[in-house]
């Protein structure tokens, strides 16, 4: 590696001095804590194909991994893209010297890759040509949109030069098309990884940690923290654990481990754009889990693991490439220790199926369309549900075997411990006001709810969507704020549906049930609503928004478009004595009439109830030549 690599001269040794011939006691010096390490990135353009490289007889030699499988799929699907044509062939390019690449390109390119193939230098030998899988652009769910689409991580003992291939569709490259390589850098603190200690159990019941593995913490491998940003999406629920492995060699030392996770988080995060590593957890060959998302021990955060199929799951991945080289019993020891963990905590059927929402978008290289529903084993293979060769042959024909031994594991520590309990109670919220629920009418309200025992602090979680969107289900939620108290003043955007939930944190970090807080929308935007016919803005700080829209002719309209699911329709109004009427359509269908004609108020509302929930464009009416004042038009989901 470089030159520039930081070494700390710290370490576990039994120092055995001789004065005048005494000999004194070993001294025991502590392991070096792992610091965080800064990478060296470097990348290599793709414009499209070489000529020089072109006329090495060895250049279109067929990749081993994933090409083959994703080829021979996608062709027995009926799938026209397999295999797809040349685009990009680099020259064999001299790089810095790396553990971890990947191929790149912009999210937005409109060609569709099939095969991306790697062969790198290592030690003055090139290596043969691997297949390297497309992963997802992002996460679903709301989660992260934003990045590169690109390849799995591809791992090296040590590399120094590279050569890339890339086919598509069409035969032209995307846009944006580059390797990226990455020297995460290492210290002596790499050889001697720390583990994490298991978070103390429950006196009186099973907390799910009684069997949880040993784990490498992010600071225990050495994780630069400014690399990431906020990724506050997480799953309301387990539902299904995904298995991956990587690309790449086998081949690497124990020593080397920890600078390889140190790689991929900087291939993720920087190469691909993402606030963070793509997996909850990764093993080695030699069986040593490290813990990879943020608060993926305690939590379950979202990853970027399975596009289309990130809510509700986790991924665990092993270190290697498994196509034709098998899994080590280490790794596999401790792959079924961090499923049974996960699967003993949250309740998860081992040997079981579930059936899951593809929710993820074009991009996302799934077998599904997005939207479609299909039925998976709860411990899935990554090519389950996508056009990849993903976790390799070798280990892919391990999941049934694997699936038992974690199912035993499961039933073992539940007759031993007893079935896995939240460590704090749920929480007990207050009712809502009219002014809060179903309609917030202001930007900001508080809400409160009452103390847990063995709660230290709550964290107060939100799903939500625009008035046109359809709404998150509950196995999506994103973190909004953690506070000390029983109270939170939430700030709610115009034109939103939000449901807001709360749950107990305990002094360890492991969170409660989820409690649903409050189920509210905010009134639409002023933009949102499209007047036709004779209507005046009246200014007057006595109505809301300190302003009224005002006609006093028949026929005239406010519509919104396009609204999803309506429940009721409430109209914030100024009522007199001998103001008029005004029915509401949704679509063609009349669903009520208002009337204003009622003693003075200037914030009145005013609320219609359909039968039952609709969706379409709304329209206000009204009948009469006679004034009516409105101020705002909310929709409420519930």
């Amino acid at each position: 590696m470089r030159s520039s690599v930081r070494r700390v001269s710290t370490g576990s040794l039994a120092l055995v001095l001789a004065v005048g011939g005494v000999l004194l006691p070993a001294v025991e010096l502590p392991l070096p804590e792992a610091a965080a390490v800064s990478p060296e990135l470097g990348e290599v353009r793709l414009t499209g194909i070489d000529t020089a490289a072109r006329r090495d007889p060895s250049a279109l030699r067929e990749a081993e991994g994933h090409g083959e499988h994703h080829a021979r799929t996608r062709a027995e699907a009926g799938a026209a893209s397999a295999p797809g044509r040349l685009a990009a062939l680099s020259r064999r390019t001299e790089t810095l010297e790396f553990l971890v690449a990947g191929v790149t390109w912009d999210a937005g390119s409109q060609e569709e890759v099939t095969e991306v193939a790697l062969r790198v230098r290592e030690g003055h030998e090139w290596g043969a040509w691997q297949s390297v899988g497309v992963e997802n652009i992002g996460t679903d769910g709301g989660g992260v949109t934003d990045g590169r689409a690109g390849t799995e991580p591809f791992l090296s003992t040590g590399a120094d030069a590279v050569q890339a291939r890339v086919r598509t569709v069409s035969g032209r490259p995307p846009s944006g098309l580059r390797v990226d390589v990455v020297d995460p850098g290492a210290t002596t603190a790499d050889a001697n990884v720390g583990l994490s200690a298991r978070p103390p159990g429950s006196a009186s019941a099973a907390t799910g940690d009684e069997i949880r593995p040993s784990l490498v913490p992010r600071s225990g491998w050495g994780a630069d923290e400014s690399l990431s940003s906020s990724w506050p999406e997480l799953s309301g629920r387990l539902d299904a654990m995904f298995v991956h492995h990587t690309a790449g060699t086998n081949s690497y030392s124990r020593s080397q481990s920890a600078a390889l996770v140190r790689g991929i988080y900087a291939y993720h995060t920087r190469s691909r754009g993402w606030p963070d590593i793509g997996y909850q957890f990764l093993v080695d060959r030699y069986g040593t889990v490290f813990a990879g998302r943020k608060n993926a021990s305690r939590d379950n955060p979202i990853g970027a693991q399975a596009g289309g199929f990130n809510t509700g799951t986790i991924g665990i991945s092993g270190m290697g490439s498994f196509g034709t080289a098998g899994p080590t019993a280490s790794m596999l020891r401790s792959m079924k220790r961090v499923l049974a963990w996960k699967a003993y905590r949250y309740h998860v059927p081992p040997t079981g199926s579930v059936t899951l929402p593809n929710g993820g978008s074009s991009g996302s290289n799934t077998r599904s369309s997005p939207g479609d529903r299909v039925r998976v084993p709860r411990i899935v293979g990554h090519r389950s549900t996508h056009w990849t060769a993903c976790p390799g042959e070798r280990l892919q024909s391990k999941l049934p075997a694997i699936r038992r031994s974690v199912a035993e594991m499961v039933e073992a520590a539940t007759r031993r411990h007893g079935s896995a309990t939240f460590t704090t109670g749920p929480v007990t919220p207050h009712r809502p006001t009219a002014g809060q629920a179903p309609i917030q009418w202001g930007a900001r309200s508080w809400y409160s709810w009452d103390p847990v025992p063995g709660a230290v602090r709550y964290q107060v979680l939100e799903h939500y969507a625009g008035y046109q969107s359809r709404m998150p289900s509950s196995r999506y939620w994103r973190r909004v704020i953690t506070v000390s108290g029983t109270t939170a003043n939430l700030y709610t955007a115009e034109g939103l549906s939000v449901e807001y939930a709360v749950r107990g944190i305990d002094r360890d970090g492991r969170p409660g049930p989820i409690e649903r807080l409050v189920r509210t929308t905010r009134p639409v935007p002023d933009r949102s609503v499209i007047r036709t016919g004779v209507w005046a803005e009246v200014r007057n700080d006595a109505y809301y928004r300190d302003r009224a829209w005002s006609t006093v002719h028949a026929e005239s309209r406010l519509v919104v478009k396009d609204v999803e699911r309506i429940a009721e329709i409430r109209v914030m109004t100024a009522t007199a004595p001998g103001r008029g009427r005004v029915a509401v359509y949704v679509g063609s269908h009349r669903v009520g009439i208002i009337d204003t004609d009622a003693a003075n108020d200037p914030k009145r509302v005013l609320t219609v109830r359909l039968d039952q929930p609709r969706s379409g464009r709304v329209t206000l009416r009204t009948l009469d030549e006679q004034r009516v004042r409105v101020s705002a038009v909310a929709f409420a989901r519930w």
